[in-house]
Order: structure tokens, then sequence, then C-alpha cells
């Protein structure tokens, strides 16, 4: 019972000093941050918990979701054509993994010119998806874009060399160290994963390689 205890209490130190430790890395991180006005267009949560660590309101749609990668290639290939588009909602989606998904988490399923599949992971109902995608979609900043792709969703290397070739500021967080890919952030911890792991909820899981604030910053 007392080594017990001392589990316990030792679990909730750690807790206490790792909230206490990210509430002084984002204080810091909002005192230097220049760039006020950018848009991340990201393709699942990452771009999202940028907005949350800096305190600031969301100027993308791209928050709670996530594009397989063919849509999201197809998405930001076209972007402002594409965010013109309205949303529309589908039962069944083109990818046998989102729909063994939806059989315990049946969220919303966007759909966009037609072709691009928008999976609402953390959104309960249609009406707010669409709601929040465009009121979003509306405080784009086309003039200051920031791209960000992750390696959890499978890729091939031509929708890889795509996304390296987009003429904004770009990041691809990957498990694996690829030659030639300008854009690439090798997160070595998970070189034996095949995919790299939760860098939304732990941001300390890529902040050892990448530094965000350096990224936006950078004129």
């Amino acid at each position: 019972m007392l080594v017990e205890k001392i589990r316990s209490y030792w679990k909730y130190l750690r807790f206490k000093y790792s909230r206490a430790k990210e509430h002084l890395i984002r204080k810091k991180m909002r005192k230097n941050l220049k760039n006020l006005d950018f848009t991340i267009i990201s393709n699942n949560c990452w771009g999202g918990g940028v907005y949350e660590q800096l305190g600031l309101s969301y100027t993308t749609p791209t928050v709670g979701l996530f594009f397989f990668t063919p849509c999201y290639i197809k998405f930001i290939s076209n972007l402002q054509a594409n965010l013109a588009y309205e949303l529309k909602f589908i039962d069944h989606s083109k990818y046998n993994k989102a729909n063994q998904l939806r059989l315990e988490n049946k969220y919303p399923i966007g759909l966009i010119n037609n072709e691009i599949e928008i999976h609402f992971l953390h959104y309960k109902t249609q009406s707010e998806a669409f709601d929040k995608w465009t009121r979003r979609k509306e405080r784009v900043n086309f003039k200051n874009l920031f791209f960000s792709f992750t390696d959890n969703e499978s890729y091939t290397i031509e929708e890889l060399k795509t996304f390296d070739e987009l003429p904004y500021r770009k990041v691809f967080f990957s498990s694996k160290n690829i030659a030639g890919i300008d854009s690439l952030v090798w997160l070595k911890k998970f070189n034996d994963q095949g995919k790299i792991g939760d860098i939304y909820t732990y941001p300390d899981n890529y902040r050892k390689y990448f530094n965000v604030l350096k990224w936006l910053n950078k004129s």
C-alpha cells in the first residue's frame, strides 16, 4: 500500500512539473513570436496545436480533423480554389481505414470539390463541423501560408515530392530520414516505429528537432 502511494505521489509530481514546464515554454514562445497573422494548413491536428501553444485564434480551417494523403495533396495543390467550394457531407468514405475507424467513432466526413474528403475526427455533428470549417476558412491569410505534413498516414514518394515542391514554407515530420526532401524533419526517436508518434498532445516529441517559432518568424 505504501509503495502504491509513493508511486502515485511521484506520478503527480511529474505531472505538475510537466505542466509548469509547458507553461514556461508557451510563455516564452508568445513573448518571442513576431509573426502574428499566419495560416498553418495541416493534414492533421498538429497545426491547431501550434495556435493553442501561442494563444492565438485559429486562422485555419484544418483544426480537429485529418486528411488521407491523396486528398491532402489535392487540397493544398489548389488551396484557394478548393476552399471556395461549399462543404458537403457523405456517409461512407472511399478509404477502408476510415470506415473501420467510424465503427467506434462516427465522426462527420466532409467533401469538397466532389473528391476531397475531410475527416472531422474531433467533431460530433455535421452542423458543428460545417460552422467551424466555414468560419475559419474565411480567416486564411493567403499571403502568409505554412504547410505541415506527417507520415502518420501512408504516402507515395510522388505525393511527398509534390508537397516538398510547394512554393511555401513547409515541414514534413517523418520517422525516417528520406534523402532529397528539403522540408524533412526527421524525428529520430520514432526511427524504429514506421511512423511518428503523437506530436499534438506531446509537443516535446518534435521540439528537440524543430523550432516552430523560428519557422514562423522567418521572413
